[in-house]
C-alpha cells in the first residue's frame, strides 16, 4: 500500500538532515511543502529531482482530496515543512486524520525540532512539559494563553516573531509572569543566541531591531495559587453593576485562590 512519509526537514543547520529523510524525498513520488520556492532550495542542495506540490494553510483543505488521490494511485508522498518537523504549529493535522480515517499507511520520521532543542538548552526539569504554539497576539486568547504559563508547573515551550517578542514580554510582565525564561534565537545556525532571565531582566538584554526565528522556554510558575480563567469575566459584571472595586476584590477573594490584595490590584486601574 503506498505511504505518506512525514519528513522534518533542518531548522537552519542543513547538517542536520538524516540520511533517511534524504532517501525517502528522493524515493517518493512527490513532496509536499508549504513553500516550494523554500522547499527547493533544499532538494537542489541536495541534487533531489522529486516533484514539488504545495500544501499550506490556505489550501488545506483542497489539498487533502489531492493527496488522497496520489495515493490510491499507489504512489508514495512525503510531507515537509518549511522547517523543522511537519504538524507542530504548521498545517497536516487535518490530512494525517483522514489518512488515517481511511487507513493509509503513514510513517513519520524523527527529525529536527526547535521545541525539542530549545527544551534541552533550557536547563528547566523536562519530565514532562507543555508545548502552546504561538504566543496569540491580542484578546482573550492572549489571556488565557498567559494563565496557562501563571498556572503551569511544567516548563512551556511557545513561538513568536521578533516584532512581537518585546510586546509580549511587556504583556507578561503586566499579567504578573515571574517564570524564568529562556529565548532562543535562530537556533542550530550561526548566529544562534540563547537569553536567560525573568521578564524584567530579559526586556533589557534584548533589541527592538532583533531578527530571526524564537522559541520561547517558560519556566514552572512560581505562584502557588491557581488563576480563575473566569475572574475578568466577573470583573466585568460587577464592573457594570457600579460596585467599588475594593469590594469586587473582597467578593471574589471568596471563591478563588487570590488574595483581597491581590485581586485589588489586579482590577484597580480598570
Amino acid at each position: 500500500m503506498s505511504t505518506l512519509y512525514i519528513c522534518p526537514t533542518p531548522i537552519g543547520n542543513l547538517e542536520d538532515i538524516s540520511e533517511r529523510v534524504l532517501n525517502t524525498l528522493e524515493s517518493v513520488d512527490v513532496i509536499y511543502c508549504e513553500d516550494t520556492r523554500r522547499a527547493k532550495n533544499l532538494t537542489d542542495n541536495f541534487s533531489i529531482s522529486t516533484p514539488l506540490k504545495s500544501y499550506f494553510v490556505g489550501n488545506e483543505v483542497t489539498k487533502v482530496s489531492e493527496i488522497e488521490e496520489t495515493l490510491s494511485k499507489g504512489m508514495n508522498v512525503a510531507l515537509i515543512s518549511d522547517a523543522g518537523t511537519p504538524l507542530i504549529s504548521d498545517p497536516g493535522s487535518l490530512l494525517i486524520q483522514e489518512l488515517i480515517r481511511k487507513n493509509y499507511d503513514i510513517v513519520s520520521i524523527p527529525g529536527p525540532s526547535s521545541v525539542l532543542t530549545a527544551l534541552t538548552i533550557s536547563g528547566f526539569e523536562l519530565n514532562e512539559f507543555q508545548f502552546l504554539g504561538f504566543v496569540p497576539k491580542a484578546g482573550k486568547e492572549k489571556q488565557e494563553f498567559v494563565i496557562k504559563l501563571l498556572n503551569s508547573k511544567m516548563p512551556s515551550v511557545c513561538f513568536t516573531s521578533p516584532k512581537r517578542l518585546l510586546k509580549d514580554l511587556d504583556y507578561f510582565e503586566k499579567e504578573g509572569l515571574d517564570s524564568e525564561i529562556v529565548i532562543c534565537r535562530e537556533l542550530t545556525k550561526k548566529f544562534e543566541t540563547v537569553y536567560r532571565g525573568t521578564v524584567n531582566s530579559l526586556k533589557n538584554k534584548i533589541s527592538q531591531n532583533l531578527r530571526g526565528e524564537i522559541t520561547i522556554v517558560v519556566g514552572p510558575s512560581k505562584n502557588d495559587k491557581k488563576i480563575d480563567l473566569d475572574i475578568d469575566s466577573a470583573v466585568k459584571i460587577l464592573l457594570d453593576q457600579k460596585v467599588p472595586k475594593r469590594e469586587i476584590a473582597k467578593s471574589l477573594a471568596f471563591v478563588t485562590e487570590m488574595s483581597v490584595n491581590e485581586l485589588y490590584e489586579k482590577i484597580k486601574d480598570l
